[in-house]
């Protein structure tokens, strides 16, 4: 048995089908937008679905997960122009580690000038075989009605 996760390692491929939610929050709206598309997944039928807050959880374990998982969703409030510093750290372990050969989707919030997507897609663009599923949704304080739609959308995506 661990000759065969040894095997999986070395290639960089997931062993589960799921989808690994990261995010970043720092006043609670992207926090709740990240819980509501975990349980857009489930309702719509993802086998696994896992959500890690970076601000408080593991660092090392959401490592773990977005590795595990062949889906990740990485949703970030933007912070002074970029990334709010957790999420910032959480792609510097990412790019280090060589993460690749997974989809992923960017969710982003933002009250004046979101630019967190915009930040996240260049670590992503730096590294191997990262499909980015759209629509990229964009939060502007809270979800409203439109952001729901958007993220209804991106659940189907990625069941």
């Amino acid at each position: 048995m661990e000759n065969e996760f040894v095997d999986i390692w070395s290639k960089y491929e997931p062993e589960d089908e799921g989808v690994f939610i990261a995010y970043a929050s720092i006043h609670g709206n992207t926090a709740k937008a990240a819980k509501k598309l975990a349980e857009m997944l489930e309702q719509k039928g993802a086998k696994i679905v896992a959500i890690a807050d970076l601000s408080r959880d593991d660092m090392a374990e959401a490592v773990e997960d977005a590795f595990r998982h062949d889906k990740l969703v990485l949703a970030s409030a933007t912070y002074d122009g970029g990334l709010f510093p957790c999420m910032e750290d959480f792609m510097s372990h990412l790019k280090a580690k060589n993460f690749q050969k997974r989809t992923v989707a960017l969710m982003e919030n933002g009250t004046w000038a979101p630019m967190a997507a915009k930040k996240m897609r260049e670590y992503l663009e730096a590294m191997k075989e990262i499909a980015i599923c759209e629509p990229v949704v964009t939060i502007k304080s809270t979800m409203k009605e439109e952001t729901l739609k958007l993220m209804a959308g991106l659940a189907e995506k990625l069941v």
